[in-house]
């Protein structure tokens, strides 16, 4: 007989909303270890930049899955997962309570529900280690384009892909977008590894039916705050971080960029306070190879306009970070309503906690959570109060803002645009489709077609409609110029027989 599952407590959240601070307040309550989730803290260095917490704000409690790896290391979200159950195993064979946090809900999901995003998860698939090159000599249609990734890293014949994607499994090749390569390639891999056995679209389908098994009994503290209150606490904490030294910082990192070649999309580069302020680092560069080459500095007007050329470049740097840094609280917190919510689904044990106030912090938050906890551990199944009961602003947002169409293929209908020939797979791709600025570039300039279309056409319309008149007008005095040549005719005849 299976046991009960272990206790399990995730605090989760966008940046700037208090989680760390949280983690800490429960461990400290309850005598727990923090496992950290933030995908940046986990990379040595740069903390200011990647927001770790201080060894003060630690208070002494062990934290795990920070600073390990190197700045120009790339972590997959399959390892986090393995060092993450390792880490929470040990913290637990300690006989203490372990506590994630962090804000790569990601990482977090795939941690608490292991096939609840495995549709659009990593590359690597279950069923394919090291098989790519034996597949690919195996099965011609996929030797070309496997043999040029693999090996060379161009192009594939993609069409080809997708029509055999068709024939071996139909029901998958409806759900993926004709062009998207990955997808395909990987679809048609599940087929072939196991010589046909399953196709991509059973795989899924298993996942599916066991992506609400988690393998803890969770209890989730979402922290939250409203949209206006936060702008301004992390417009505040990037002022904060720059004059703390985040300087040092991004120059540490533009001498390593500078040293080697870097993908900018992947591992520590994504963080937010380097790409932003790049191109000031850059105009700065420019400016001084500039100098060295003419020593003479010119008129102190000169100096001036450079001056003050450099400091709007490093200003504009500043609130590009601010911007980047809201949009990405908003990308947290999007995660949260479409994806994980609709994977908890009510009633879970997921409870938002509002930070909006940070001097009300241990009334909305701290002494809320520590409560939930303690009756949470108290019991293998303890009655816990309705979620959505804890505030006005939980019952507005413990709802999932609409159904998460990347892990529900059963919704998926693909969908053609009739003004731009584009094809959608799903309603998120759909509904970023008509929002692009191409498609609504391409709807006005259809509409204004239309409208000339429409013109013309009511025009030759109109023609055509005095060309029929004109032409009964004309037929109508051809009548009755027959008609009074014949009346003449009879005059004529009438006076001959009159004479008889």
């Amino acid at each position: 007989m299976v046991g009960p599952l272990p206790p399990l407590i995730s605090v989760i959240g966008a940046t700037g909303t208090g989680k760390s601070q949280l983690a800490v307040d429960i461990a400290l309550a309850f005598n727990g270890e923090i496992v950290n989730s933030d995908a940046m803290q986990m990379y040595a260095g740069l903390p200011i930049i990647t927001n770790k917490p201080t060894v003060a704000e630690m208070r002494g409690i062990p934290h795990h899955l920070f600073s390990f790896l190197r700045i120009d290391e790339v972590y997959r979200v399959g390892q986090f997962v393995k060092e993450a159950e390792k880490k929470i195993e040990e913290i637990r064979g300690r006989g203490k309570l372990p506590i994630v946090v962090g804000g790569t809900h990601y990482y977090v999901q795939s941690l608490l529900f292991p096939h609840s995003i495995g549709i659009e998860g990593e590359e690597e698939h279950p069923f394919l280690p090291g098989a790519g090159e034996d597949l690919a000599v195996k099965y011609p249609i996929l030797y070309f384009h496997l043999s040029i990734t693999l090996r060379i890293g161009g192009d594939s014949p993609t069409p080809e892909l997708f029509a055999e994607l068709q024939r071996v499994d139909p029901a998958i090749a409806e759900k993926w977008h004709p062009n998207d390569r990955r997808k395909i390639r990987r679809s048609l891999q599940i087929y072939y590894s196991t010589d046909g056995k399953q196709t991509a679209s059973e795989v899924y389908a298993a996942q599916r039916a066991e992506k609400e098994v988690s393998r803890y009994r969770n209890l989730v503290f979402w922290v939250h705050a409203e949209a206006e209150a936060l702008k301004q606490r992390l417009d505040a904490r990037v002022d904060k971080m720059i004059d703390g030294g985040m300087w040092i910082e991004v120059e540490e990192m533009k001498k390593t960029y500078d040293s080697m070649e870097v993908d900018m999309t992947k591992g520590i580069w994504q963080s937010i306070g380097f790409k932003e302020f790049l191109p000031y680092l850059q105009l700065y560069a420019s400016r001084c190879q500039q100098q060295q080459q003419n020593p003479d500095p010119g008129p102190e007007e000169a100096k001036e306009k450079l001056r003050a050329e450099l400091e709007q470049a490093r200003t504009r740097c500043i609130e590009t970070m601010k911007t980047a840094t809201r949009q990405y609280a908003r990308t947290q917190t999007r995660w949260i309503r479409i994806k994980l919510l609709n994977t908890l689904r009510l009633p879970s044990h997921i409870y938002l906690l509002n930070s909006t106030d940070p001097l009300a912090i241990t009334k909305t938050v701290t002494n809320p959570a520590l409560a939930l906890a303690e009756q949470f551990l108290a019991s293998g199944d303890p009655s816990l109060p309705d979620p959505r009961s804890l505030s006005a602003l939980a019952e507005e947002n413990l709802k999932p803002k609409r159904e998460d169409f990347s892990s529900r293929p059963d919704l998926w209908v693909k969908k053609t645009c009739e003004v731009c020939g584009a094809t959608c797979i799903n309603g998120d791709m759909w509904e970023l489709h008509v929002k692009s600025s191409r498609h609504k570039r391409l709807v006005r300039k259809a509409a204004m077609k239309e409208e000339v279309e429409g013109y013309i056409r009511a025009r030759k319309e109109e023609r055509d409609r005095k060309r029929v008149e004109l032409v009964r007008v004309l037929e109508r005095r051809v009548e009755d110029s027959a008609g009074l040549e014949i009346f003449d005719e009879e005059e004529e005849g009438g006076g001959g027989i009159g004479g008889i």
